[in-house]
């Protein structure tokens, strides 16, 4: 199974020294004494940095059921039981791939371990969810690849998806939900053998631009890539793997192309930049002055993901990307850089001023810990304010030492479009399952005008800490 898109953070038993970078000054200061705060709190959305112990643990409703989060005040509702499926459970896929359509009426959910997927009707105005679900089906035999697929940005009865194995070939289909139906958008068989098939698919905002990375069974390695444009029934690109690529993924205007690259020695290069409409690529490498975005993901033009040289997220312009803006920094209320975090981020929302993230605490990191953000859903500021809006508790808890808390356990929150709601998994403390859970909240603000990029610093070497999407093993 391949590695992930982004490939940097920090591995156990390494200690590194980062410099501080400033941020711009924050309309929200952090708290003066550090202390260790509990629930005892008034309830209620934190902007601060305070640490935030978990309280104990609420009672778990069934599917349906509704809690309010002890620390957060935000209202959570669990979607998914055992009723919906056995252990290890249901979750998200990924925090790139769209739980919700787009008008929040359905839900898709990965389902155990199998490739199955679910879909439940919600009911986004009285925050209700049904108490069945449909099983996604098979088509002519083969089964499709629900995890990577992606419901239509326009109409909510439609996923758009592929075969998931070389037996149902090289293409594209819209399926619809409400009918049954599939729809055969492009075959691209010419483009491959009898045993290839694709994988990892990503579009752009108006379901137009498509990619994916093409595999041959028997390789582990992907042998090309390729970038389909619907509006003009094109390939614009079908290139041979010879960069060692990992994965593609388009931004959300359908301009530009990620290429990511596994570590390359000789140039340290982690990620190419293709634009899709000159031609002009330019490359992202291992150092201080490029930080490489990790755990993150692409919006309009942009990409924001972990900072590893700052301990943080950062933010870009992909018409400019050697200039990283540093965003956030995982500080508590003394000023302390906490590197014990790790996430997954999700710039889903139209609304692309913050980052959604799903923290957890990375058990293979034996750096110090001061407790701050872990386990949260969150929201960071990408104007260079340093503003947070810390969302819940996820309750997970990950030791990656059994299939219900290892990967597919940690929290990998999936914002919807409009920003009212934040699908993510848990565990509940390691409860022998791990199931969908919805935050239903108040949508995040506009935000004023970016601030210029950071100036670059020396460089510094901190470790890898690889990210799996598709082997939790």
């Amino acid at each position: 199974m391949l590695a992930a898109l982004f490939l940097f953070g920090l591995t156990a038993g390494l200690l590194l020294v980062a410099r501080e970078r400033p941020l711009a000054t924050s309309s929200n200061s952090l708290a003066a004494d550090g202390s260790k705060t509990t629930a005892a709190e008034v309830p209620g959305i934190k902007t601060d940095h305070k640490t935030y112990r978990k309280p104990a643990l609420p009672a778990l409703p069934a599917a349906g059921g509704k809690f309010t989060d002890p620390t957060f005040g935000t209202q959570i509702m669990r979607a998914t039981d055992s009723h919906d499926g056995p252990a290890p459970g249901l979750s998200t896929y990924y925090s790139h791939w769209p739980t919700f359509n787009c008008n929040n009426t359905r839900l898709l959910i990965r389902k155990g371990e199998t490739g199955d997927a679910i879909v439940k009707s919600f009911d986004p105005e009285n925050f209700t969810i049904s108490s069945t679900s449909t099983q996604l089906p098979a088509y002519r035999g083969s089964s499709m690849s629900w995890e990577s697929s992606i419901w239509s940005n326009s109409d909510p009865d439609v996923l758009y998806t592929f075969p998931n194995y070389y037996d149902g070939g090289m293409k594209l289909y819209a399926y619809n939900v409400a009918t049954n139906t599939f729809t055969l958008i492009k075959d691209f068989s010419s483009l491959g053998g009898s045993k290839d098939f694709l994988k990892q698919m990503y579009m752009s905002a108006d379901d137009d631009t498509f990619c994916w990375i093409q595999m041959r069974s028997g390789k582990d390695d992907p042998v090309y890539y390729l970038v389909y444009r619907r509006s003009v029934d094109k390939v614009l690109y079908h290139a041979n793997n010879n960069l060692s690529i990992n994965e593609v993924h388009v931004d959300k205007s359908g301009r530009y192309l990620q290429i990511a690259v596994n570590p390359q020695p000789s140039d340290n290069t982690r990620s190419r930049f293709l634009n899709l409409q000159t031609g002009a690529i330019d490359f992202v490498r291992w150092n201080d002055a490029d930080s490489p975005a990790g755990h993150g993901d692409l919006g309009t033009g942009t990409i924001v993901g972990f900072d590893s040289f700052a301990g943080g997220v950062n933010w870009r312009r992909l018409d400019d990307i050697h200039r990283p803006r540093l965003a956030f920094q995982f500080k508590d209320a003394k000023g302390q850089l906490d590197w014990t975090q790790d996430f997954h981020g999700s710039m889903l929302a139209d609304n692309e001023d913050w980052l959604t993230i799903g923290t957890y605490d990375d058990p293979a990191i034996n750096l110090p810990d001061t407790g701050v953000f872990e386990d949260e859903i969150m929201q960071v500021a990408l104007d260079g304010s340093g503003r947070v809006r810390r969302l819940a508790h996820t309750r997970c808890a990950i030791d990656n030492q059994t299939n219900t808390t290892g990967y597919w356990a940690t929290p990998k929150p999936s914002i919807s479009k409009d920003g009212r709601f934040i699908a993510f998994t848990s565990n509940w403390e390691k409860s022998g399952r791990y199931d969908l859970f919805i935050i239903k909240i108040e949508p995040a603000p506009r935000l004023s005008a970016p601030q210029q990029p950071r100036p670059a610093q020396p460089a510094a070497q901190p470790a890898q800490r690889p990210r799996r999407v598709n082997n939790p093993n």
